[in-house]
């Protein structure tokens, strides 16, 4: 099966960037995920940042005008949680994360412990203070397994980006020498595979649509999908041209893919 936009069962879309900036529409962007809709393709919103729950992002693109079901929101806090009930199912863990990523592993029903923990998580923890950072280091310092959410190194914020999991994955690798055994988010495999399986699609009937070459396009070039890059976020057309990193699709804002589609 080769890989086409008109075989595309499953649509993954990035949102910040791609289907929204801000508290913004990206123009077109809710009447073309409604039109694909109504020619029979499921949509998936998959975002790396774990800050959220997953409810969050249903509520904000509700209120922003898209009504979006619970099966339609994926993130990498829900990939980390599912993750370690198949694979560290009854561990403690000590989770580097705000209220909400806390929130989201209680409602998966794990274990938090900021004492003798067996598992270490870092997320992208937008409350975050020294002595638990220094505490995190300390703990995947004595060698138990260390997992983190997702790898961006920045989150797109009005001023000036704010730093994000990747960072804080460097210091850490700076002060301990220890980098993630597994990582979920995008560009890794381990969430390509979770989302094949849980939508029960193959992956070149599935497509990435997003505005970052490192993180979304290399995860579907990574995963089997169909990359496509939007040029309405981070992206430039001129960033796309010299890029190792090349999308199978490339369109100015997520309202082109609908004519791709119905060629």
């Amino acid at each position: 099966m080769t890989k086409d936009i008109k075989n595309v069962e499953l649509f993954l879309f990035d949102l910040d960037g791609t289907v929204y900036i801000g508290d913004k529409e990206i123009e077109g962007s809710f009447d073309a995920i409604n039109e694909l809709r109504q020619m029979g393709k499921r949509i998936c919103f998959f975002t790396n940042n774990s800050s959220r729950m997953h409810t969050d992002y249903i509520a904000r693109l509700n209120n922003l005008g898209l009504r979006v079901y619970s099966d339609e929101i994926y993130t990498s806090g829900q990939v980390t949680c599912e993750y370690i009930l198949d694979h560290f199912r009854g561990a403690k863990i000590f989770l580097l994360g705000n209220e909400r990523l806390r929130s989201e592993f209680l409602l998966y029903g794990l274990e938090l412990s900021d004492t003798n923990p067996d598992i270490a998580v870092l997320g992208f923890d937008t409350t975050l203070t020294y002595d638990r950072l220094y505490q995190f280091c300390k703990f995947i310092k004595k060698g138990i397994p260390y997992i983190a959410t997702h790898p961006d190194y920045n989150c797109p914020a009005d001023e000036c980006p704010m730093p994000d999991v990747g960072a804080f994955i460097e210091a850490i690798r700076l002060t301990t020498g220890r980098v993630p055994e597994y990582i979920m988010g995008k560009p890794h495999t381990i969430a390509g595979e979770r989302i094949s399986k849980r939508y029960n699609v193959h992956p070149k009937q599935i497509a990435m649509v997003g505005d970052r070459l490192y993180t979304d396009i290399a995860f579907g070039k990574n995963c089997g999908f169909v990359s496509v890059l939007v040029l309405s976020g981070e992206t430039t057309k001129e960033m796309a041209e010299k890029s190792k990193i090349i999308p199978d699709v490339i369109c100015n804002k997520v309202k082109d893919i609908v004519p791709l589609v119905r060629k």
